[in-house]
């Protein structure tokens, strides 16, 4: 939520070698849209995830071409979003340092399923943290 920087979906499990576009697919936005997002509501996403009525993506410049100025406006107002989604990044690893270079040998299911939870309670509490101290 570019308001508060609260993280509202997310996807575990993938390694980071995965494509962004294939991991979103696991995720409940992606599966449920119709049930996640209020009638006439989407989401802005940049150029790795489907263009759908619900999830908008920046116009890519065609070969040899430009975009129209409402075009590069749009990209304009995108690439905000998408700074404002990097800064929850940012705030996110900021409040729990372990984040930043999770330290955990995976070798098993197990060790996946630690990583998964240990990086899943960091978004819950960092959740909990910005909605007690907006008071929303």
């Amino acid at each position: 939520m570019t308001h508060n920087l609260q993280i509202v979906d997310y996807g575990l499990g993938h390694p980071g070698s995965v494509h962004d576009a294939y991991a979103f697919q696991a995720t409940r936005l992606a599966r449920e849209h119709e049930l996640v997002l209020p009638a006439e509501h989407w989401v802005w996403a940049d150029s790795a995830y489907p263009l759908e009525l619900w999830c908008l993506s920046p116009f890519k410049r065609p070969r040899g071409g430009s975009l129209s100025r409402q075009q590069s406006i749009y990209n304009q107002y995108l690439s905000k979003v998408c700074v404002q989604v990097e800064h929850a990044f940012a705030a996110l690893k900021g409040r729990f340092q372990s984040l930043q270079e999770l330290r955990l040998q995976i070798q098993s299911k197990q060790d996946l399923y630690v990583a998964i939870y240990w990086v899943e309670c960091c978004l819950i509490l960092h959740n909990m943290i910005v909605h007690f101290e907006t008071g929303k």
